[in-house]
């Protein structure tokens, strides 16, 4: 769609892009297109981005009921080639074959004891099942339970169907967005969603607080400077806003553009601020600089979880998001957290958060209610009471992961202790499982 749409004002594509109007038009048209296209893999390839666009949960069970009564999800052949024929992941498939930003939680045990296996970003999830053979594929299905945790909302469906069509059982998935749980688990009934979000996971230890008062930066935005962080709305704010706020904007080079576009943005939209401008900071000192901030701003209409987001409430920012945000956390927002930002009154409400600010309790928010303490325990207790009902033991807890900002292990001693199955997975898969996954997962 935004193909179409690129001709058109900078706004209007905006406007048109999130239209949940025309994105429910354009589901219904895909799947009109899948009816009448001949070839399982074209119907599949219709089929999913159908299901990609809509957000209307009857729609989703109407599709997945088709592809059900079809008989799509016991082949896998299908599913491969729509994935192989992708262009989706071809840069990522082109530059390693080994998975990435994934970590083992468990190792297997005695008496049929599973392991666990986390798999961030979908281009992960096809390396896995593109990766193995069906024998294969079989022995970690027999060893492994998964979570599957997307990086995008709506997901990307076609792999998500090779992976029901690739393992059998219980397939846990964590999705980027409340909102995508139901349509996800109404694909098919293996699916199981966790009750958190990817941006859950972050350490209370991976940020030290400011005091209010002693903070220097009135606005911070953490995004890179690809076109869905819609930086240009974010200058248009701040050109309605004084011109003696510190305003900090930390970001990296995407779709062409880096900080020297940035700039130009800017100074087209007349800010009148004297922007900071960060590119490509460490983690730790983007930690440190949310710690210093009064308030974090999170522009884009639809994305994934947006870490960001929840590193900024674990620093003690108060967070402002547009209030029609598809964004996961947007569902953290609330008076103790920040704004939700009204279309049409977003300066407004945003000058409002920064004199209220001070108020405000965002890390008090997230240590109770986001943290990766909390989904530690969420997850811990969801897998543990699986695989009891499923009559297999269960003699040892998960290790705890952390995202900074993908995931690793947060103690050392449980990498240590888990680094044997690592290497048994590394002897048994070279082409998925690298030598260096346990020590450079989060890369």
């Amino acid at each position: 769609m935004s193909r179409l749409l690129r001709f058109l004002p900078e706004r209007l594509q905006d406007d048109l892009m999130h239209s949940r109007t025309l994105r429910g038009v354009c589901a219904r048209g895909a799947a009109a297109v899948a009816g009448i296209v001949l070839g399982p893999q074209r119907q599949l390839r219709w089929f999913t981005r159908a299901l990609e666009m809509s957000g209307s949960l009857e729609f989703h069970q109407k599709i997945a009921s088709r592809l059900q009564q079809r008989g799509v999800f016991e082949k896998r052949t299908p599913w491969v080639e729509t994935v192989r024929s992708s262009g989706r992941y071809r840069e990522h498939f082109g530059r390693r074959s080994t998975l990435n930003r994934s970590v083992i939680l468990k190792a297997p045990g005695a008496d049929g004891e599973k392991g666990l296996l986390l798999m961030t970003f979908e281009y992960n999830w096809a390396r896995l099942c593109l990766g193995l053979n069906e024998e294969e594929l079989a022995w970690m299905a027999a060893n492994f339970n998964f979570v599957f945790s997307a990086s995008w909302s709506p997901t990307d469906y076609a792999v998500l169907g090779l992976v029901v069509a690739s393992f059998p059982g219980t397939l846990f998935v964590q999705s980027c967005n409340y909102g995508e749980r139901q349509l996800i688990e109404a694909f098919h009934p293996r699916l199981r969603c966790l009750e958190t979000l990817p941006c859950d996971w972050i350490s209370p230890g991976s940020h030290l607080p400011k005091p209010f008062a002693e903070r220097s930066i009135d606005l911070l935005m953490v995004a890179n400077w690809g076109r869905f962080k819609r930086h240009w709305e974010f200058f248009e704010i701040l050109a309605q806003l004084p011109a003696d706020l510190k305003v900090h904007l930390i970001g990296q080079p995407a779709e062409g553009r880096d900080s020297n576009f940035i700039r130009q943005l800017a100074r087209q939209k007349g800010v009148p601020q004297q922007l900071t401008i960060h590119e490509r900071l460490p983690i730790q000192e983007v930690a440190a600089l949310q710690a210093d901030a009064r308030v974090s701003v999170i522009m884009s209409r639809r994305e994934g979880c947006c870490v960001a987001a929840v590193e900024s409430l674990m620093a003690g920012c108060a967070l402002a998001m547009r209030d029609d945000a598809h964004v996961g956390p947007v569902e953290y927002i609330n008076p103790q957290t920040g704004a939700r930002l009204r279309p049409g009154h977003l300066a407004e409400d945003l000058q409002n958060l920064l004199q209220r600010a001070q108020q405000t309790e965002p890390r008090q928010w997230c240590l109770q209610n986001a943290s990766g303490d909390t989904s530690w325990q969420k997850l811990n207790r969801l897998i543990r009471e699986h695989e009891l009902a499923s009559s297999r033991p269960w003699t040892q807890d998960l290790a705890v992961p952390s995202w900074r900002p993908h995931p690793t292990f947060r103690h050392a001693e449980e990498q240590q202790r888990l680094r044997p199955i690592y290497h048994e997975l590394h002897l048994k898969f070279p082409k998925v499982f690298a030598e260096d996954l346990a020590e450079n997962s989060w890369k």
